[in-house]
């Protein structure tokens, strides 16, 4: 059975027009009719800090913005400022290149999933069933805040462990 997801509120932080367009009609296709979508990340950084505005569920963000805008710089300041109006927030980074180095980089800055260019519904909807069915514990140590990126429990594994939270 498909998901009811048209309360899902998403702010999507993306500056081209064309792409934009694009969100809209993917979204629409899955029922979500309230997505904030702004250009950059001090429109969304406003928008998280507004406490007069719904609170998005969700953040997708472009990784590459104009005028040396990041969009992972975005998702880094949401988990490690001390003001970050939303830490917890889901945020999903949308890149139109992938390697190794920038998924390592993705990954420390706290960002939940990578959805790779060209945009299709298929992805979309697997990066947002992640986030739903499969919500992810936050976790602090030194340089990180973010969720765990550990994304399976092995029951099989029985260690080394590396937290002091982690059972033995």
């Amino acid at each position: 059975m498909p998901y009811d997801l048209s309360r899902l509120q998403l702010l999507i932080v993306e500056a081209d027009d064309a792409m934009q367009a694009t969100w809209r009609k993917l979204l629409a296709g899955f029922g979500i009719q309230s997505a904030a979508m702004v250009r950059g990340s001090r429109e969304a950084w406003t928008i998280l800090g507004d406490t007069a505005a719904a609170k998005p569920d969700l953040l997708a963000c472009r990784w590459e913005l104009p005028a040396g805008d990041s969009g992972l710089d975005l998702v880094a300041r949401l988990r490690q400022d001390p003001d970050s109006p939303a830490p917890f927030l889901p945020a999903i980074i949308v890149t139109g290149s992938i390697t190794r180095e920038r998924v390592n980089r993705a990954l420390a800055a706290g960002v939940h999933e990578i959805l790779v260019l060209p945009l299709s519904a298929k992805a979309l909807e697997t990066r947002l069933r992640e986030v739903i069915e499969k919500p992810r514990k936050f976790v602090r140590a030194p340089g990180y805040f973010g969720p765990d990126r550990r994304r399976q429990v092995r029951p099989d594994y029985a260690g080394p462990f590396r937290r002091k939270t982690d059972r033995q």
